[in-house]
């Protein structure tokens, strides 16, 4: 069974960003850029923390911010780098950085995934391609930690994805992060589907996040998992594509010139 409309694919898409159109191949990078940012930024304000130290500040701030997340509570680089200093400053003591230390610690924070390895998909550029030439409407719902939506989209624009979305929601930016269905309307709204979400389709990784939040947002769910394979329990898509050339087929704009269809693998 297929995702189309009568008559044609669904007329708009929204995407969640990471492992859905954008992915790092090797994450541990940006974390160790972070880590040298936050030994070198400490040692500077005279708290002489070592990378150890570091590390154990900026895990503590981002399992607050993954327990944030789960309760529907947007955070991001400002207050983790906030959050990290406060570790640093109950272990080592010393004296509390500048409002403009910690802003160019923030900065910093935010812009370490610029200088990561970060690819598209195999198949994402082509998907919002052909979208865009059957005339479907597009757009990113993207829930961000330490990268800021004003990164994501250099990242998104440096992978030849940016320009063929028409609208992006960021968490940061607008408040709040997904599954709250604000973000989704916020993306439909911005379409021209604000009245017609059952002829929106999102695809996204997460089933707690993606597919619940469009879900009751009154969208149909794709949930892809050609990078990660969400293996929870909880209630899963309308369907389920395991590449995007297969998300193609579901979205009724199968017949890639480029590449034969796959069949579906089994779960990961």
């Amino acid at each position: 069974m297929s995702m189309r409309r009568a008559g044609g694919p669904p007329g708009a898409v929204t995407f969640d960003c990471w492992s859905t159109l954008l992915y790092e191949p090797e994450p541990a990078a940006s974390y160790g850029r972070r880590v040298e940012i936050v030994t070198r930024a400490a040692r500077a304000w005279g708290l002489g923390a070592d990378a150890e130290a570091a590390r154990r500040s900026l895990d503590r701030a981002w399992q607050r911010h993954w327990a944030l997340w789960h309760e529907g509570v947007a955070s991001g680089a400002r207050e983790m780098a906030a959050w990290a200093v406060e570790v640093l400053l109950e272990e080592r003591g010393g004296r509390r950085p500048e409002a403009e230390q910690l802003t160019d610690l923030t900065a910093e924070l935010a812009e370490a995934a610029l200088g990561a390895e970060v690819r598209a998909l195999d198949g994402a550029l082509e998907t919002l391609e052909r979208l865009a030439a059957a005339g479907v409407r597009r757009a990113l719902i993207c829930d961000t930690g330490f990268s800021p939506g004003r990164v994501v989209r250099r990242l998104l624009d440096r992978a030849g994805l940016l320009p063929h979305l028409e609208a992006t929601v960021f968490s940061d930016e607008a408040g709040v992060p997904k599954p709250d269905t604000r973000v989704f309307r916020t993306a439909l709204d911005a379409l021209g589907f604000g009245e017609r979400a059952d002829e929106a389709v999102h695809v996204g990784d997460l089933r707690r996040t993606d597919v619940a939040g469009a879900r009751a947002a009154g969208l149909r769910t794709v949930r892809i998992r050609d990078h990660h394979d969400d293996r929870s329990e909880l209630p899963d898509a309308d369907h389920v594509a395991d590449s995007h050339v297969h998300l193609l087929e579901i979205l009724g704009l199968a017949g890639s010139p480029a590449s034969a269809l796959r069949p579906p693998r089994p779960p990961r």
